[in-house]
């Protein structure tokens, strides 16, 4: 206060104005930190939430057999002082290999910007994304993925060790399986009885992802299965977050949006958009990559999957539609696939009265062949006019891929064609003794797993098959480790006279699609075939490689028709089904259709089954005589049992149309039998 009584206002307003000046220099001392803290992280190598967050570490890679990354680092990483991209690994992009077919594999694929011309790719992949009724991102995030994010959008802003791509795909397709949280019988894979934390299911998915977005067109060793099953698994997730998991994306872009050009600074419903274009550039490029051939007869994966949808969504139905049209063809519930060529055409014959005439089975039935010289027009003619029974080519198909098929290789291609959502393939010599519609009926395995799979006979011999399936699947699963095959007490886990598929099913689509993989023309000869026994391990081999869960029907392989003078079983081929009763037998009703198939018919009486799975005693087949098993020691399990009365009176009746074929000639026998007269 002043002398004369008033008060001094000047120390006030001079607090005031230092105070304002020192909060001005403090927030700009707090923006030039952030300003370089960020600068920092991303010189490092990555824009990511890892950069300076507590808890939250860089995904770290330990598997012994690298796929090493290949893309461009973005940013200041490229620009100097970061990490620069590793070279790339032997056969992968950039090394063509000497198998290398560049008709098969074509890089600059839809979604694939090439260098030169990234925006014009981009440009074109975007018009597909937003045009195709197969987007699910239309679905999830309604418009179009801004133009401009295309090029970036599709590569990888970090430099990554992507050696653990095996475990970290494995964990992740166990989790898409649904087997978290789950035990005992109920678990398929296995490699997440542990648990699996959230940290490390975000870590992983950055992993597995990157490796996609990265390889997604490259070329590879397409014999090395290794390098094989990692694309297959690869567009197995895209395709399953894509189609079938959208609800997972918000989740997953809070985990790994500013990896991968997707800012948090942008809104959840812009990021899930561009999640789905990424994935959808991953699942056409995978799969121009691997099945080159699908694009004859379907436009994509999605399209041939949703003809076989029983109920299709708004955005799956013109593309229902759209097959219909162009095809001519109605998908079909459920029906029965044969495929002959002349050798067995008086066995398929066979087959078809045997199910019409004594089972009473009423499924529909495709009779597939390879081309015009597979089987005789008058053939062709004969299967058209049989009762519920219709030809297809392969060949109308899969293009140039189809016409390099031969023998058992038709198989997972036919399966693929076939017009029928449940689809049951049987070999032409497979003989059933209960209606084969039962399988789609009353078959546990099938409603759970969506597919059914028999054991082959439990027979010992070289591992080459074995090293070489172990080498190329680094995470066995709970499930294919508990098979004999996984501990050396048979080579011979499958046998394919029977197959039962729910092709609805993303897993079993996927499952099928990499069968087909592994017996195509350049695999087969160059490895697979080499490795095992033609087709038959093809099948649970490509679903453990995809991570698909499998289960095989319960009994091992046996035998059924007669007891020799040594009380072994001596017959067909024979399974049960997995309630244990007589189902089905390969090989026909004579005693070796390699030799005669007009002689040494089989009196049907007996069976014999092996529960056990392992040391089993065989007796190998001659010219004249079949296989014949019996229990080597006392206490082993092999079930000896007598066929039924109502059992032996339908082997009887199976065995003379056989007769009646042979004796009459299928021509006459056809005549007789449905009035079909052959010209």
């Amino acid at each position: 206060m002043s002398s004369s009584g008033t008060v001094s206002l000047l120390p006030t307003l001079r607090t005031r104005r230092r105070l304002s000046t020192l909060l001005t220099v403090l927030l700009l001392v707090l923006a030039l930190y952030s300003w370089w803290a960020t600068s920092s992280a991303t010189a490092a190598g990555g824009t990511g939430p890892n950069k300076g967050a507590p808890g939250r570490q860089r995904p770290v890679a330990t598997s012994a057999q690298p796929e090493q990354s290949t893309a461009r680092v973005l940013g200041p990483a490229s620009a100097g002082g970061g990490a620069a991209a590793p070279a790339p690994a032997p056969s992968e992009k950039g090394v063509k290999p000497a198998n290398y077919d560049k008709s098969e594999t074509q890089k600059g694929t839809a979604g694939t910007p090439q260098k030169g011309k990234g925006s014009d790719d981009a440009k074109n992949q975007q018009n597909d994304s937003d045009n195709s009724d197969e987007s699910a991102a239309a679905a999830a995030a309604p418009g179009p993925v801004p133009t401009d994010d295309q090029p970036a959008l599709l590569e990888v802003n970090f430099a990554v060790n992507l050696t653990n791509v095996d475990l970290a795909q494995t964990r992740f397709l166990d989790f898409l399986n649904g087997e978290l949280d789950k035990s005992g019988s109920e678990v398929f894979g296995g490699s997440l009885l542990s648990g699996y934390p959230r940290e490390t299911m975000h870590s992983d998915f950055v992993i597995l992802h990157a490796f996609a977005l990265q390889h997604r067109s490259s070329q590879y060793n397409r014999t090395d299965f290794l390098h094989m099953g990692r694309r297959a698994r690869a567009l197995r997730i895209a395709y399953t977050l894509l189609y079938d998991k959208e609800l997972l994306h918000a989740e997953f872009v809070t985990a790994s949006a500013n990896y991968f050009n997707n800012p948090h600074s942008d809104s959840l419903k812009l990021q899930k958009r561009r999640l789905a274009a990424q994935l959808k550039a991953i699942v056409d490029d995978l799969t121009q990559l691997m099945y080159p051939w699908l694009k004859n007869s379907f436009s994509s994966i999605f399209e041939m999957q949703s003809r076989f949808r029983a109920t299709v969504s708004a955005n799956e139905e013109a593309a229902v539609k759209k097959y219909r049209k162009d095809t001519g063809i109605q998908m079909r519930e459920r029906g029965i696939l044969l495929s002959t060529g002349k050798g067995h055409f008086e066995l398929a014959i066979h087959a078809i009265v045997s199910l019409r005439e004594v089972l009473k089975c009423d499924l529909p039935i495709e009779v597939h062949h390879m081309g015009p010289n597979d089987l005789d027009k008058e053939m062709l003619a004969a299967f058209n006019s049989m009762p519920g029974v219709n030809t297809v080519d392969v060949y109308d198909y899969w293009g140039e891929e189809a016409k390099k098929l031969g023998g058992w290789a038709i198989k997972p291609f036919a399966l693929l064609a076939s017009s029928f959502k449940q689809v049951m393939f049987l070999d032409a010599d497979a003989v059933f003794v209960q209606n084969p519609e039962v399988l789609f009926t009353n078959s546990e395995i099938f409603k759970k797993y969506g597919q059914l799979f028999y054991h082959d006979r439990t027979i010992t011999g070289y591992d080459n098959c074995y090293n070489w399936f172990n080498g190329f699947t680094p995470y066995v699963s709970k499930y294919t480790n508990s098979l004999r095959f996984q501990k050396k007490h048979t080579v011979h886990e499958m046998e394919s006279g029977v197959i039962v598929l729910d092709k609805t099913r993303t897993d079993v689509l996927h499952g099928l699609l990499t069968t087909a993989k592994m017996n195509s023309k350049l695999e087969r000869d160059g490895i697979t075939y080499k490795m095992m026994h033609g087709d038959k391990e093809s099948y649970w081999m490509s679903w453990e490689l995809v991570r698909s869960p499998y289960k095989f029907s319960r009994s091992f392989g046996g035998t059924v028709g007669y007891k020799d003078d040594q009380d072994a079983i001596c017959g067909g081929l024979f399974h049960t089904d997995e309630y244990l009763q007589p189902l089905w037998w390969n090989g026909g009703v004579v005693a070796n259709k390699h030799v005669d198939k007009g002689t040494g018919y089989i009196d049907y009486d007996y069976y014999a089954y092996d529960d056990e799975g392992e040391n089993i005693s065989w007796v190998w087949e001659t010219k004249t005589t079949p296989f014949c098993l019996k229990p080597k020691t006392p206490d082993q399990k092999v079930i000896v049992g007598e066929l039924s009365a109502s059992d032996k009176e339908i082997t009887k009746n199976l065995v003379q149309i056989y007769k009646d074929i042979i004796a009459d000639g299928w021509e006459e026998f056809l005549l007789k039998q449905y009035n079909i007269k052959v010209e």
